[in-house]
């Protein structure tokens, strides 16, 4: 159906749900007047006004909940009304005013306004399960919630669940008003809310997904999952079709957060989601809500691991919380130095170690390192922090040498300053600065990148030879939002123009895109990239097709992908000199025995079986 010389009222179009819904009013040729409590406040607006089509047919209003006939002059003229504004929070001081008012006293008033005018044909009620499913009953695997259900006041009252109260009473009124005043009335339910975000701030629902990525653990704790863009159709859908009646519960998935753990966990293997919940108590029991009424709106539910990728997606491009804590806070490329220092690389007498790690009670960050041949005797674990000063100084003193290695390795950040640069920069420094202050140290080997060689904005096509003469652009890097090699070249730069003013003897290693078999038991990056080419992916990155010939030979009966993930030209192959390296003593490893290494390796460690 289409809206074209249709008019509507959102209320509350600023938030989640209202956004999406304005925003496929508008692609179905719907004009919009659409309420905000302040349409000068560009957090409330400015996403709404962006949208295709709103400069031609979104008109905001300023409107109040709580003051009769607020929304009179809005709902006027208008075909249809969606009334989403409803305050949406689950700790209050004080329940009454906070929730029970707007949400009771809101829909009332919007109703009130709908009953004075005859244009309006239907008015379609965001509810939520949070009026349906809390009656006292038993929810369990073999019960069924459906329309019928409806929470129970009292129950919410006693166990102080005061927007499942506000959300009760809210529908309970609504309805009863509906009759009375012959308002043809339908209400959608929906479930937890998650998907991307149009507005720029963070809705309840969405941030329990954040909560997920950040917590130490997660909560014991049923979630009734439903995507946002499933939610704002449903709401088009009861407008727009004849037959739409009552009630519609919305619930795409119901799951345990341990389950929702295992979706993210496949999803984003390398970053360091918990493991454990919250208590020790027996899981709270899942049951089924009825998707029958529903699917009558011609609803097909996006699947739960799409709308959780986009809302993690969704989260990182609007720059929601701090660092997402990867795993593998000790880096591949150490393991291997700290493997050499405690003897095994061919050395004229075995090298004692000390060995810096974030946390040296953490057995995934050192029961590695510590099982390593020569470890009992010589290797020695303290835990610095890359931001402190002088947190390396007893570390350093009485070395020999330095391998600095720490340095966060991620290509997308929220806070590309705290979560890359500030680690890669201020740590750098801060080890240098510890090495200037020790007389014993003769040199000291950074661990940087070829992030810092490359990155010059010249063509990089086959006949050009890339060396150590080559220096990354800082500028470039940030314009085109290249943050992790903005932190490598940063670092390297800011500890060549120190070791040159301290005197200090450093040497760089540039190496490439690390791969190999691993010793620690978590996922890095690089390796992530070959366990993804691996693991059932659809298609290859646009720099890996060569990966994929060689996986393809190496392992003939393996489901790798056949295309690549976009249909421009290969990216070009350019060379890198390997001369100098070559005066190390260095025999590069062939990639075809590094990748199956790898592989190998990744089986051997259960981040894949076949």
């Amino acid at each position: 159906m289409s809206g074209q010389g249709k008019v509507v009222c959102v209320t509350g179009a600023s938030g989640y749900i209202a956004s999406w819904l304005v925003k496929l009013l508008l692609q179905r040729g719907y004009t919009v007047k659409a309420t905000v409590r302040d349409p000068n406040d560009p957090k409330k607006t400015e996403h709404l006004l962006a949208l295709e089509g709103a400069k031609e047919r979104l008109h905001l209003f300023e409107a109040n909940l709580l003051e009769e006939g607020s929304f009179d002059s809005v709902v006027d003229g208008c075909d249809g009304v969606f009334h989403t504004a409803s305050p949406v929070v689950m700790i209050v001081d004080d329940p009454q005013a906070q929730l029970i008012d707007p949400a009771l006293k809101g829909t009332m008033n919007v109703l009130g306004s709908c009953a004075k005018v005859p244009s309006v044909k239907r008015v379609v009620v965001t509810s939520s399960m949070a009026s349906v499913a809390f009656n006292g009953k038993h929810l369990a695997p073999d019960v069924l919630v459906d329309e019928s259900w409806f929470s129970d006041p009292v129950f919410c009252e006693k166990s102080k669940l005061w927007y499942m109260l506000s959300k009760t009473l809210a529908e309970e009124a609504a309805w009863k008003f509906a009759k009375e005043n012959g308002i043809d009335m339908v209400t959608i339910n929906p479930g937890w809310v998650i998907g991307p975000l149009l507005q720029p701030t963070l809705n309840l629902s969405v941030e329990e997904v954040l909560k997920l990525l950040k917590g130490d653990t997660f909560p014991n704790k049923t979630h009734r999952w439903v995507d946002v863009r499933d939610v704002a159709m449903a709401h088009i859908q009861a407008y727009e079709l004849p037959t739409a009646r009552g009630r519609y519960c919305l619930v795409g998935s119901i799951l345990h957060c341990s389950e929702t753990m295992k979706i993210l966990r496949k999803l984003y293997p390398a970053l360091n989601l918990p493991e454990k919940c919250a208590d020790d108590k027996p899981y709270e029991p899942t049951y089924m809500v009825s998707q029958e009424k529903t699917k009558s709106l011609g609803i097909d539910f996006t699947p739960l691991e799409v709308s959780m990728k986009d809302t993690v997606e969704s989260l990182r491009e609007k720059n929601f919380g701090d660092e997402w804590r990867r795993k593998g806070g000790v880096r591949d490329r150490s393991f291997w130095v700290y493997c050499f220092m405690a003897g095994e690389a061919p050395a004229p007498t075995p090298l004692h170690s000390q060995a810096t790690v974030r946390d040296p009670n953490d057995p995934k960050k050192t029961q590695h390192l510590l099982s390593l041949d020569g470890a009992q005797e010589r290797l020695h674990l303290f835990k610095a922090d890359l931001l402190e000063e002088g947190s390396f100084d007893s570390v350093v003193d009485g070395c020999d040498g330095v391998f600095h290695t720490a340095s966060p390795v991620a290509l997308e950040a929220i806070n590309p300053q705290t979560e890359l640069i500030d680690l890669a920069l201020k740590g750098t420094i801060n080890v240098l600065r510890s090495c200037s202050k020790v007389p014993s140290v003769k040199r000291v080997v950074v661990t940087s990148s070829l992030a810092s060689v490359l990155f010059t904005g010249e063509p990089l096509t086959p006949e050009v030879l890339i060396d150590e003469s080559w220096f990354s652009d800082p500028v470039l890097c940030k314009e085109s939002k290249q943050w992790y090699v903005l932190s490598k070249t940063l670092a390297e730069e800011a500890a060549w123009n120190f070791s040159k003013e301290n005197g200090i003897d450093m040497v760089t290693i540039n190496p490439g895109w690390v791969i190999g078999p691993l010793l620690q038991p978590t996922l890095n990056l690089s390796a992530e990239q070959v366990l993804n080419l691996i693991n059932g992916a659809q298609t290859f990155p646009n720099i890996s097709s060569w990966w994929v010939d060689i996986l393809r030979k190496l392992y003939p009966g393996l489901p790798l992908p056949e295309r690549c993930a976009d249909d421009k030209p290969y990216a070009p192959s350019s060379r890198v000199s390997q001369e100098k390296a070559k005066s190390l003593g260095i025999h590069f490893t062939r990639l075809e025995v590094s990748l199956k290494d790898t592989v190998e390796s990744l089986k051997e460690k259960n981040f894949v079986s076949f």
